[in-house]
């Protein structure tokens, strides 16, 4: 993939607060659209092809479990070796973790090696650790303790709240402030949507979303998108 740099369109963004501190959001959503419609073709169709990995929310409602694996696939074989890969794979591998815990906590067998139930490089690795504490991935992510607790307790508020802010980290840390390229432009679209996301959550609305989780959970297998 050519590096591509945003001079114009990154020093025309406003600042994004931390999602915790915010009060409004200092761009709308179709304005963010129109800035965006200065990246390249190849750009464009990247981030739309991205998007559902990179936020909690599924965008494309249409799509199977088994359709966004095998999307998902195809979107990262030709990425080995590219500086936008641990951009995805962290959003992604968080997913496939609180799908295993959800799944684990609500007393669901352990995936059977080929179902596909969850997304990127911890998939086996779960599957192969699903009696062990935490699947054996807290060495690596140091939350997924407290994301547990905060799901064996209900905690909708907490655990949304600690899952954005080890993303948020992450983006920071790896995307620098001096590059101009795509990765920051994720990184910015990646904010946006969590800013979004808090913004309009209130307690009833995430009790209301928990109790679906639940519903869910009893009566078949938990989903990976929602």
């Amino acid at each position: 993939m050519i590096r591509q740099p945003y001079y114009t369109l990154l020093a025309g963004l406003p600042p994004l607060p931390r999602f915790e501190g915010a009060r409004q959001l200092p761009i709308s959503r179709e304005r963010l659209k129109q800035r965006l419609r200065i990246l390249t073709p190849s750009d464009t169709r990247f981030l739309e092809r991205a998007a559902p990995f990179l936020t909690w929310r599924k965008d494309v409602g249409s799509l199977t479990d088994r359709e966004m694996v095998i999307q998902f696939k195809k979107l990262m074989e030709p990425m080995s070796e590219s500086p936008l890969k641990p951009l995805i794979d962290f959003p992604v591998d968080q997913r496939t973790i609180m799908a295993a815990l959800r799944r684990r906590h609500g007393g669901f067998d352990p995936p059977v090696h080929g179902e596909l139930w969850g997304l990127g490089r911890y998939v086996r690795h779960i599957e192969r650790n699903w009696e062990s504490p935490h699947f054996g991935v807290s060495a690596v992510y140091p939350w997924v303790p407290q994301a547990q607790l905060h799901l064996e307790t209900g905690e909708v508020l907490a655990l949304d709240r600690l899952l954005k802010n080890v993303l948020w980290d992450h983006l920071d840390r790896t995307v620098p402030p001096y590059d101009f390229g795509l990765p920051t432009v994720i990184c910015y679209r990646m904010k946006w949507d969590m800013l979004a996301q808090w913004l309009t959550h209130d307690a009833k609305k995430a009790r209301e979303r928990f109790e679906e989780l639940v519903k869910e959970i009893a009566h078949g297998q938990p989903q990976l998108f929602h």
